[in-house]
C-alpha cells in the first residue's frame, strides 16, 4: 500500500505546484490568523485559480479551519473551492453533521494525543467525519497544529477506529518511517517538517518526506 501524505500549510501557487509534482495526495490551505501560515481569501482565490485545470494527479485541497461556523466558512469554500475540510479546533459533532450537510466536503476532524484515553472521543465522529487526523495535543491557548511538536506513536499501534486516519505532529523526513512503523499510520500528514523557515515550505524537504513516507 502506497502511504498517502498530505502537506499542511502551502502559501503560494508554487507549494501547490512542487507538493502536486512530488505526488503528495492531500495539500492543506491554512485559514486561521493565528498562524505563520495563515492564508487570505485572495491567496485562497489564487490556489484555487492554479489547481482549477482537471488534473488526475492534482493532490486533493484541504481547507483547515478551527471553530468556525457554518456562516465564516462560507466565503472561503467560495474563494478556495477545496476537495476536503479539516477542522482542527474544539468543534462538536452536531456542528460538523450541520456543516458536511450545508457544503457536502469531505471532513478530516483533527483529534489532540497526548495519552491512550484521548482516543476514546474517536467514537463519536463515526458516522459523522470522514477521516480522523490524530496530531500532538497543545498547551491552552496555543497554536492548534503546524507547531512541530509529537507524541508517543506507540497510542496508536492496536487502534481499530472505523474511521481512516492520519499521523501528524512533529514528522519529518528522518522520522516518518518509525512513526509509521511504531504508529501502524498509511496516511501521513507534515507540515514545520518540510520548513527550513517558519512558514515557508522548502521543495527539497517536500520531496524527501514524500520519497520516504512511500518507500517506508
Amino acid at each position: 500500500m502506497i502511504t498517502k501524505t498530505k502537506i499542511c500549510g502551502i502559501t503560494t501557487t508554487e507549494d501547490y505546484i512542487v507538493c502536486r509534482d512530488a505526488g503528495a495526495a492531500f495539500v492543506g490551505m491554512v485559514h486561521y490568523p493565528g498562524s505563520s501560515r495563515h492564508l487570505s481569501l485572495g491567496t485562497l482565490s489564487k490556489l484555487a485559480a492554479c489547481s482549477a485545470a482537471a488534473d488526475p494527479h492534482a493532490p486533493d485541497r484541504v481547507l483547515l479551519s478551527v471553530d468556525v461556523n457554518v456562516d465564516g466558512l462560507l466565503p472561503l469554500i467560495e474563494a478556495g473551492h477545496p476537495d476536503m475540510l479539516q477542522l482542527h479546533g474544539n468543534e462538536k459533532p452536531t456542528e460538523v453533521a450541520v456543516i458536511k450537510e450545508r457544503f457536502g466536503l469531505p471532513v478530516i476532524k483533527s483529534i489532540a494525543i497526548k495519552t491512550k484515553d484521548d482516543l476514546d472521543q474517536c467514537l463519536k465522529w463515526d458516522g459523522v467525519a470522514d477521516w480522523l487526523l490524530f496530531d500532538a495535543k497543545v498547551k491552552t491557548g496555543g497554536q492548534p497544529g503546524g507547531t512541530g511538536q509529537s507524541f508517543d506513536w506507540a497510542i496508536l499501534r492496536n487502534y481499530t477506529g472505523r474511521l481512516p486516519w492520519m499521523l501528524a505532529g512533529g514528522l519529518n523526513k528522518s522520522n516518518v518511517v518509525d512513526a509509521m512503523r511504531i504508529s501502524g499510520a498509511t496516511a501521513v500528514d507534515v507540515s514545520s517538517g518540510v520548513e527550513l523557515n517558519t512558514g515557508k515550505k522548502n521543495a527539497k524537504e517536500i520531496h524527501a518526506f514524500i520519497r520516504a513516507a512511500q518507500l517506508g
